[in-house]
């Protein structure tokens, strides 16, 4: 008679357990995103938004490829960083100077960073990386793999993002 309760009862606790509500979203959404950067930037409609553990730290990570006609207005009222990896590469990194490179583009595309992002701690705004699609990747980095930003560009170019601990870094990753 025990064991009939007892298998009822374990019975009860799996139909409770499937009907329970669905958790926390997958990635951010537009309301997140205005909270997280501000009301001068919107998500890119037709490229979903990432999520992985970019840092290393086993919290998650997100990704959203949005546009702002200037992402350094609102950096000090949203306590974000506007960062250029991409020109850093390349000897020349500051993004006060490099956001001016694409000024001539009407909606320049960006990579919006949220370290733990239902948590939020740190928040990225990552300019001049050209793509046409984004997606994660595990890379090596000096002999070790770390989850990246694989930016792919429709002529077949990659390039990846990277966070090495203390900020974005940018590599080539070849041609398709």
């Amino acid at each position: 008679m025990l064991r009939i309760i007892l298998v009822l009862l374990l019975l009860i606790a799996a139909a409770c357990a499937q009907a329970a509500p669905a958790s926390a979203p997958q990635a951010p959404d537009a309301q997140q995103i205005a909270r997280q950067f501000g009301p001068s930037f919107q998500a890119v409609s037709g490229i979903p938004a990432l999520t992985a553990d970019l840092e290393g730290d086993g919290a998650e990570d997100a990704v959203v490829v949005a546009t702002s006609e200037n992402p350094l207005l609102d950096q000090a009222e949203f306590h974000y960083r506007v960062v250029d990896p991409y020109d850093a590469a390349f000897g020349f990194g500051d993004p006060r100077i490099t956001a001016q490179f694409s000024a001539q583009e009407p909606h320049p595309r960006l990579l919006l960073v949220v370290h733990n992002w239902r948590a939020p701690q740190q928040r990225f705004v990552i300019i001049n990386v050209p793509f046409d699609k984004v997606s994660i990747a595990r890379v090596l980095v000096k002999k070790k793999t770390v989850r990246a930003i694989r930016a792919e560009e429709t002529a077949g170019m990659k390039s990846d993002l990277y966070w090495d601990g203390k900020k974005w870094k940018w590599q080539d990753a070849g041609i398709e």
